[in-house]
């Protein structure tokens, strides 16, 4: 208690101790607290499984020409003639994608269910088990389905829902099991996981499923794999020579998946090991900052103690003694540190949680892996900061130090030095990064997608009566004053499309090119503005039914100089080329290259509705829209969706690590500043005597202050090099994943130089002008 009192003194006569160190420490360990979150929620992906470690998935690599595609998905004969071949497979499954589908009870509709197709080995493979059903049949009959237990209580208020029946897309489906949600770090999601009998796979003559196999324990793994990938490119030969492709299959493990899979689209959006370093790394470099903060103001503030520790050598003290002073000083400082640091973090915790788009409970934020983290950077805090008052101040010659002085003087200390230097090469390259990725994002989304996505609605969630009804509702809402136009289509804008195989009629030698196809219908074209280069937009004369349009990315590929009435074969009939429209991002944002797309209206099918607004679409306008659908679904609920948002969500990984960055910068630039400031009144009051001495001797107040400021700035600018080099290549490396990207002018280095200058300035001039200014008797004085 004694000692805790003194502590406390201690800290009451040394303000910059309570109102620089110890925030700054707090700020730095929140910091590394939250962003801690983010890099473990990352590397927690598919760790749940039990049998994750012998679990592994098949990617296709598909050579065509000069480029490669790597595709996750695979024929149906991966599932059934693989695991006879490979004596190593214990179990086997595959994944067919759904889409988010409507759920009707007998009472009720649910929207937007996430909805995936798997064999029956799928719980096998995964090592899951049924709240509810019998996980050796629940996938095994046609048009069954297993429930989460939260999709369960949704529809039915209870779990207890086996043998009941629902209504999937207008399919009725029995309940055959429940399961536990999976958690939100699986690279796979669904609300209800349907029999894959009910797709009838076996008509499925493309790469389509998701293929996964578990190992079996004793099996020799290297051998195993190597035969599951021979197999496999035997399997995908004759599917791959029409095309003229080259395909190598490759199995990756289960764990591995999120951040290190070579798929192009998968299951869910692909982690980056980029952002984890770049989080990490500013995490790290934030509660550097603090530390290094921490670290030099507290042996600056020691050298004002030398007297202090002068007297209790001159009654008796040895460096034990001073060591467990200066050590339990700084571990009760370090422990209030820790304690703001979990307030700071409780407060911080709403908004960290919506900026990352998902539940943050206390007990991950407070996780025990990250609690002993932090508690390790503590404990070698303690152990360096106590280092240097125990060892070389308890070191000091008596004589000198009863006098408060230590045997030699120095301007600046190496340790002030590397505080300046770190501080802000960190600060700069942050302000560098932040400028640049947000002049990236900006310029992304200034790229011209190749059509006007602004005001159009789209509308999901039709059944078949809707559907069997489209043009007739089509035409009623042609008649509403507010819409312009009208179409409707099997894909949806901005998402995924169907791969298909083309190439010129009548060529019998050459092979066929790999293109991606978009099924519409008449109107298409007119509602979303595409630009036609040549030809027409589809309409309602029957030959349309065998025609295409093609962008230019296809015209290309092909090699046709006057496309406009040739022919391609794409499935078994001639289909005549009517249109050419300019090239439009149609699954991917402007990040990507645009790849070559048929658009196709031979399919009578239909998902979405799209209709474009003269102006902003109101709710009483919804209604009306909703009434001509409700006449063919008395049940049907307004499901819409701005295709401007579908466009702008594709940046939402990009926005949200520029937020955790314009955080990070913003919190490590006050630190940076409270810790320069600081040091710049130690400094100065350390060089009172010199200053007096100057001035006397006649130096002006203009010359005192370059002095003083040159004193400090020449490190600043030193940290800039630094930075600039490291910013250079880092963002060069970023910049290049980009099929669109900003050049690296010196424009974004100038501007974040000039703003760390500032904060220096700010930190350090008025302390400075000051010293500039003050009487020099007062000065000479002073020591």
């Amino acid at each position: 208690m004694k000692q805790l009192r003194y502590t406390f003194r201690t800290l009451k006569r040394n303000p910059l101790l309570i109102f620089v160190t110890l925030p700054g420490l707090a700020f730095g360990l929140a910091a590394f607290l939250l962003l801690s979150v983010y890099v473990r929620h990352e590397l927690s992906y598919d760790q749940q499984f039990p049998t994750k470690d012998r679990v592994v998935r098949i990617v296709n690599h598909v050579v065509e020409k000069q480029s490669t595609e790597n595709e996750p998905i695979c024929l149906r004969d991966a599932y059934n003639e693989i695991p006879a071949k490979v004596p190593g497979i214990e179990a086997a499954t595959q994944l067919y994608r759904g889409w988010d589908v409507n759920v009707d009870t007998k009472t009720q509709r649910f929207e937007k269910k996430e909805l995936l197709y798997a064999d029956p080995g799928f719980f096998k493979v995964f090592g899951l088990n049924l709240l509810a059903g019998n996980q050796e049949t629940a996938l095994r009959d046609l048009n069954t389905v297993v429930l989460t237990g939260q999709t369960a209580k949704q529809l039915f208020g209870t779990t207890d829902c086996i043998g009941k029946v629902i209504s999937i897309s207008d399919q009725p489906f029995t309940i055959t099991g429940v399961i536990k949600k999976l958690p939100s770090t699986t690279h796979f999601q669904f609300d209800l996981l349907a029999s894959m009998s009910s797709v009838h796979p076996e008509r499925f003559g493309g790469l389509d499923f998701f293929t996964y196999f578990l190992l079996n324990a004793h099996a020799n793994r290297a051998q195993t794999l190597a035969q599951i990938n021979r197999v496999n490119s035997d399997l995908m030969k004759p599917w791959a020579a029409p095309f003229d492709m080259k395909v190598t299959s490759e199995t990756e493990p289960l764990t591995r998946i999120h951040l290190h899979t070579k798929a192009d689209y998968d299951l869910s959006e692909k982690g980056s090991l980029g952002s984890i370093y770049l989080i990490a790394g500013l995490a790290f470099f934030i509660l550097l900052i603090a530390m290094i903060n921490y670290i030099n103001l507290y042996v600056l503030h020691g050298e004002k103690r030398i007297k202090e520790i002068a007297s209790r050598k001159a009654l008796g003290a040895d460096k034990r003694t001073l060591a467990k002073l200066f050590y339990t000083e700084t571990g009760i400082i370090s422990f209030f540190a820790l304690f703001l640091a979990v307030w700071l973090t409780g407060i911080a915790r709403p908004w960290f949680a919506h900026l990352m788009q998902r539940s943050l409970p206390a007990s991950e934020l407070f996780s025990p892996s990250g609690i002993l983290i932090v508690l390790g950077f503590l404990a070698l805090l303690v152990l360096i900061s106590g280092a240097y008052p125990s060892f070389h101040l308890s070191g000091i010659n008596l004589v000198t130090g009863l006098k408060g002085q230590r045997d030699t003087r120095r301007k600046r200390s190496p340790l002030s030095i590397l505080s300046v230097v770190v501080q802000f090469s960190v600060a700069i390259f942050l302000i560098t990064s932040l400028v640049v990725i947000r002049s990236q994002i900006h310029y992304l989304k200034n790229v011209p997608l190749g059509f006007n996505a602004s005001n159009v609605i789209g509308i999901s969630g039709l059944n078949e009566e809707t559907k069997a009804h489209a043009k007739t509702i089509q035409n009623e809402l042609n008649k509403m004053p507010f819409v312009e136009s009208t179409a409707y289509s099997r894909h949806r804008m901005g998402s995924g499309s169907s791969g298909q195989g083309i190439k010129l009629y009548g060529n019998t030698t050459g092979s066929f090119h790999g293109i991606n196809e978009y099924r519409i219908h008449p109107g298409f074209g007119k509602t979303m503005q595409l630009r036609l280069l040549q030809g027409r937009f589809f309409d309602d004369r029957k030959t349309d039914q065998q025609a295409i349009i093609l962008n230019e990315a296809a015209v290309k590929m092909l090699g046709i100089k006057d496309p406009i009435g040739k022919l391609v074969i794409m499935h078994t009939d001639p289909m005549k080329i009517i249109g050419v429209v300019h090239d439009f991002y149609y699954n991917s944002s402007s990040s990507e290259k645009i790849a070559p797309l048929a658009l196709t209206n031979y399919d009578t099918g239909l998902q979405y509705f799209f209709f474009r607004t003269s102006g902003t679409f109101t709710k009483a306008e919804q209604k009306q829209v909703t009434s001509v659908f409700q006449q063919y679904d008395p049940n049907f609920i307004f499901s819409s969706f701005r295709l401007t948002d579908i466009y702008n969500d594709k940046f939402a990984g990009e926005e949200r690590v520029l937020h955790l960055i314009s955080a990070g910068t913003i919190l490590a630039i006050i630190i940076s500043f409270m810790g320069i400031m600081a040091l710049s009144i130690f400094t100065t009051v350390r060089r009172t005597k010199e200053i007096g001495v100057r001035k006397v001797m006649g130096s002006s107040v203009q010359e005192i202050l370059q002095l003083l400021l040159f004193d400090m700035l020449i490190w600043v600018v030193a940290a800039m090099l630094v930075a600039f080099a490291v910013d250079y290549f880092a963002l060069n490396n970023w910049l290049s994943n980009y099929a669109n990207r900003i050049s690296l002018h010196p424009g974004y280095f100038i501007l974040s130089g000039l703003l760390a200058l500032l904060v220096a300035l700010a930190a350090v001039g008025w302390q400075s002008w000051r010293a500039a200014t003050r009487n020099p008797v007062d000065a000479l004085r002073y020591e």
